[in-house]
């Protein structure tokens, strides 16, 4: 019995040791960045604040040239205050066909004689209304689907011919959310199972053109989007819009527990670190050999993920028994 033990623990060892290495060989072969930053032209989308404000920068910074898609004068204003004269914003409506093909056009012209875009990346998104999905209308899906998925679509294929050409990059934000979904997130976490299919499909297809296409994968950051008197908004927006069957089934103090809840769990998950995320955006538009996905934060990689990986009946009871105070809809307390 101690022999099999034994052997047992040696071989816990080596594959501890296989691993650790396999992982050491790959920061080092990570490592190594592209060159001639200069000559690079990059299109970033949702540029006002977080994750793409702060890439904007950083880009610019290393010498990139950057054109920086913003919703607002005010986020085009903020950028232009703290970059370079290289750095060109761009106003942009990703769900705005019309607004897109006008930023093509501004691009296209701004490009070099010749020169094609090294990078697409994709980082424009909403968080949508909040809540259970009988409090979500068909209008709540239409408009974040239009942003985060359809206008994702619509960016990435206007501006991929200039991507072909400088065989490029193409780099696209979902969320963990894409993997495993929360029943207060349904048209978030629709659009972003939508945006991993999307990314597979083209990262398959273009390889033969020599594009490549990562996958950017964040947990929860401190971000607007997810500030807790956003997730509040969101709730809130979703509960007002419920027909009054609804609100009678669900009560008034599951609105109130659940938002609480919700927004709870998230602060409590919450990395107020974005420039891991903002790391990860680079290296994927910069690395010498990029990653196809990048899943950033640990209640992602420790705690999301791994319960995805489990068989559907075993997920869902750790989700259970991680939220033991869950809020119960009045019409079920009546019947228990």
């Amino acid at each position: 019995m101690s022999c099999v033990a034994t052997d047992v623990t040696w071989c816990l060892i080596y594959i501890l040791f296989v691993y650790v290495v396999y992982r050491l060989l790959d920061v080092v072969y990570r490592t190594p960045r592209v060159g001639q930053l200069s000559s690079r032209y990059i299109l970033i989308t949702g540029c006002d604040t977080g994750f793409g404000h702060e890439l904007a920068k950083r880009l610019d910074a290393a010498g990139c040239n950057v054109f920086a898609g913003c919703l607002t004068e005010s986020g085009e204003t903020e950028l232009r205050k703290c970059c370079s004269d290289r750095l060109q914003t761009i106003s942009l409506d990703v769900s705005n066909q019309q607004s897109v093909r006008k930023a093509f056009q501004t691009v296209s012209d701004k490009l070099p004689q010749g020169q094609g875009l090294w990078g697409v990346m994709n980082n424009a998104g909403i968080l949508g209304r909040l809540g259970p999905p009988e409090w979500i209308q068909i209008e709540d899906y239409k408009k974040v689907l239009g942003v985060n998925l359809l206008g994702l679509i619509d960016v990435t294929i206007t501006f991929l011919p200039l991507v072909k050409k400088a065989r490029g990059r193409i780099v696209n934000t979902s969320s963990v959310s894409g993997r495993i979904a929360s029943p207060n997130g349904s048209a978030y976490c629709v659009s972003k199972y939508g945006i991993e299919a999307f990314s597979d499909v083209l990262r398959r297809w273009l390889a033969a053109y020599k594009v490549h296409v990562a996958l950017i994968e964040p947990g929860s950051h401190g971000t607007p989007l997810i500030a807790g008197r956003n997730i509040e908004a969101m709730f809130e927006e979703a509960w007002s819009s419920a027909s009054a069957d609804v609100k009678e089934e669900f009560g008034e103090e599951f609105f109130r527990k659940e938002m609480s809840t919700f927004s709870g769990t998230i602060d409590l998950v919450r990395s107020p670190r974005i420039s891991n995320v903002v790391d990860a955006y680079e290296h994927a538009l910069l690395g010498r050999f990029p990653r196809a996905r990048y899943l950033v934060g640990y209640d992602a990689r420790f705690l999301w993920i791994p319960i995805q990986w489990l068989p559907e009946w075993l997920g869902d009871w750790v989700l259970d028994v991680l939220s033991p105070n869950k809020a119960i809809p009045a019409a079920l307390k009546k019947r228990q």
